[in-house]
């Protein structure tokens, strides 16, 4: 995962990130969204998401 890959995906999550924003009160948003991107970078560079199960795999798991 290089960080042209972290910042695109953020890139792509911005508009979610900043719609959920607006739950949250005026004075944390900021913060939030800067947890919010911290959170993410860390799931790339911790291959979270390269271990998450497929469909089919997690569906096993109940059989």
């Amino acid at each position: 995962m290089t960080t042209a890959d972290v910042e695109q995906a953020l890139k792509t999550l911005e508009p979610k990130i900043q719609k959920s924003l607006h739950q949250t009160e005026q004075q944390n948003r900021e913060d939030l969204e800067q947890e919010l991107k911290t959170k993410i970078t860390e799931c790339f560079y911790n291959d979270v998401f390269e271990q998450a199960p497929g469909f089919w795999e997690f569906a096993e798991q109940f059989d």
